[in-house]
């Protein structure tokens, strides 16, 4: 009859207690006996997340050029994808494009990407720049009261007439300024030439106070919009637009097609052809990955959203103005395209994902064996403890095998006894129990037949001898 009966039913309460138990007493035991190494665990770790920077700033300044130009209205666009994403973005106005790229370049200046024209900026003279692209076409309009401008330049128009070509430092003076001078005019010596914003050189044209007005600004501008409406005002043709790209490959020519603007009116009344450079988006080089993440992300579904009067749908974003360097993360997304799960996950988790997968890979692999180490560290520290033990037992009964001396032999006696004492106080994993167990029953062995060998020793000392 078996007369073994368990006292209690087994708990799994218990048992899940007494593993926690064990296992942070294992690590606790970890980190004091290997602290070194935990500390350039934990270092390694602060430097990778301090050097790959996982979040993003929680306010970007984006610097949009003259209020109401094609520039601030795109800006506004990206506004509603930063909020989606916890971010504010400021938009910053400015005198045009050039002083959004001072403002840009600026190291002293919060504005880390701008909204400009492209062809104002080179990579030379711009080394902290980077682009991320364009994202729109911006034509060069010029608007006239009178009959119609035909020839070469419109200059021979308007050389005796009142004609606003844009602030000092806007993208509209700069540009024209490097296309006027291809045909050697140079309009700073013309005193009718004159320096004004486009909303007010435009309101001044409506109200007949002066003649024409240079606009380097998207259709969808406020300022060119008012301009369009009006059946009295005519739209240069610049027919000789391809030529000028031939010198200035950072431009481009476009067309308004006939009656593209007003089919019933059929206006206009034959085809525009315009010079066009375009809405390009630069950056700090060291812009968090993130945000140009959020840039380039927005800007492909606002170039969905929004009627390309003068490019094909998906055509933007598109890396057309090479004066700048593509950012390696810009690179990226033009060849691949966006991350995966863009659309489930934080963008920042997300950019962050798509930085770091390879350091990732290679850094799993390093510590996967360590990772697979760690959590069962409470097992594997018993084994170690026992596996040393094993080899401290063996190497005793090597050296009493090999010596005759009943001094020596006691002094290994002693280490076996304190062997067997410190086994009582360790705390071990319930799994290697047994092991431990059996180790013991070794260590009695390897004890028990020196105890035995130094007694026959002793029995065979001459009386009065030393126990050497």
């Amino acid at each position: 009859m078996n007369k073994f009966k368990a006292k209690k039913n087994p708990s799994l309460v218990l048992h899940t207690r007494d593993y926690l138990f064990q296992e942070l007493h294992a690590w606790r035991e970890l980190i004091k006996g290997e602290w070194p190494w935990m500390l350039m665990l934990v270092a390694g770790v602060t430097l990778l997340l301090a050097f790959t920077r996982p979040l993003p700033p929680s306010t970007v300044y984006l610097a949009v050029g003259q209020p109401g130009s094609i520039f601030q209205v795109m800006g506004e666009k990206f506004v509603p994808y930063f909020e989606k994403q916890g971010i504010k973005l400021n938009l910053v106005t400015t005198a045009g494009s050039e002083n959004s790229l001072e403002d840009l370049a600026s190291v002293n200046n919060p504005v880390s990407a701008a909204l400009m024209v492209g062809g104002l900026a080179f990579r030379d003279s711009q080394p902290r720049l980077a682009s991320l692209g364009s994202i729109e076409y911006v034509p060069l309009w010029l608007f006239y009261r009178g009959e119609k401008f035909e020839g070469k330049t419109a200059v021979a128009h308007l050389s005796d007439r009142l004609v606003a070509v844009g602030p000092q430092g806007s993208g509209t003076f700069t540009l024209l300024h490097r296309i006027l001078a291809l045909s050697n005019i140079d309009i700073d010596g013309r005193p009718n030439f004159l320096r004004m914003s486009n909303a007010e050189a435009a309101d001044q044209l409506i109200a007949g106070k002066i003649d024409a007005v240079f606009l380097l600004d998207g259709i969808d501008s406020a300022n060119v919009q008012k301009l369009l409406q009006r059946s009295d005002l005519g739209i240069f043709n610049f027919e000789y637009a391809p030529a000028v790209v031939k010198k200035l490959p950072y431009l481009e020519s476009v067309v308004i097609p006939k009656g593209a603007l007003d089919l019933t009116n059929l206006r206009p009344a034959e085809d525009v052809h315009m010079l066009a450079t375009s809405a390009t988006l630069l950056i700090e080089k060291t812009m968090h990955p993130a945000i140009q993440h959020i840039f380039l992300i927005s800007a492909e579904k606002i170039s969905r959203e929004v009627d390309q009067f003068f490019a094909r749908p998906g055509a933007f974003p598109a890396y057309i103005d090479h004066s700048m360097p593509l950012s390696s993360v810009a690179q990226r997304y033009y060849d691949q395209g966006p991350p995966p799960f863009k659309d489930d996950l934080p963008l920042w988790l997300v950019s962050y994902l798509d930085r770091i997968w390879i350091l990732a890979v290679g850094f799993f692999a390093i510590i996967y064996p360590m990772f697979k180490l760690f959590p069962s560290y409470r097992h594997t520290r018993a084994v170690m403890m026992i596996s040393d033990a094993y080899e401290e037992i063996l190497e005793i009964d090597r050296r009493a095998a090999q010596t005759d001396s009943i001094a020596e032999l006691q002094s290994l006696i002693n280490q076996l006894e304190e062997m067997n004492n410190d086994s009582r106080d360790i705390s071990i994993s319930s799994d290697e129990i047994s092991r431990l167990y059996s180790m013991k029953s070794i260590l009695k062995m390897v004890h028990d037949q020196i105890v035995t060998r130094k007694g026959k020793l002793e029995e065979l000392k001459p009386i009065g001898s030393s126990s050497e």
